[in-house]
């Protein structure tokens, strides 16, 4: 890095302005970068996005954090309490009030019973897949029925699945929220391959 040359006019005797980042939690408590970018989406990395959007929701200006990483195209991470998924559903939404587009997706945060059903019942294995620990195949959630690998995907894609949900892996049984696919995301990646090509 270099330092720009000197003016001959009167000297910056002024401090730099401070900028909401000064105030932000995560740069006034000592916390790791890397637990607002977690890696996967199975039990334990939904943990730490759970873990990372707590933090976020007691920082004073997590609102500016939420419309910088909007505006800055930032894809990766939590910012502001949201994570990838709730910034691009913020995104594709028509409204021009994103400030209220971020309220209502921290409303969303305050407890999700399908995670705590997942998380209670599965065990991370190597390479990323998930092993459901119980004998019952399936699990009552807010009144309905369902299998580890809808649970899976609806944490995943943060909606109910669509179709039939089968695991991509290849590994039966594993119900990693990565590795399970509705018919809505078959079509997806169909498509993506196909514009690959």
């Amino acid at each position: 890095m270099t330092r720009p040359a000197r003016s001959s006019h009167a000297p910056d005797t002024l401090g730099r302005a401070e900028d909401w980042q000064d105030k932000a939690l995560c740069r006034t408590v000592v916390v790791d970068p890397e637990a607002f970018f977690p890696t996967g989406r199975a039990a334990a990395g939904q943990q730490q996005i759970d873990d990372a959007k707590t933090f976020c929701m007691s920082c004073p200006v997590r609102m500016a954090c939420a419309l910088a990483a909007l505006t800055g195209g930032y894809d990766n991470g939590v910012w502001g309490a949201l994570d990838e998924v709730q910034r691009r559903r913020i995104l594709r939404t028509d409204s021009d009030d994103r400030r209220q587009a971020i309220r209502d997706e921290w409303a969303r945060l305050r407890f999700d019973p399908h995670f705590d059903a997942y998380a209670k019942r599965t065990e991370q294995e190597d390479n990323g897949h998930v092993r459901w620990l119980m004998k019952s195949t399936s699990v009552t959630v807010l009144g309905r029925n369902w299998t580890p690998a809808q649970l899976a995907l609806t944490i995943s894609q943060r909606r109910p699945p669509q179709g039939a949900v089968k695991t991509t892996c290849g590994r039966p049984g594993c119900v990693a929220p990565e590795h399970v696919a509705d018919d809505v995301v078959r079509r997806s990646r169909g498509r993506t391959q196909k514009a690959a090509a």
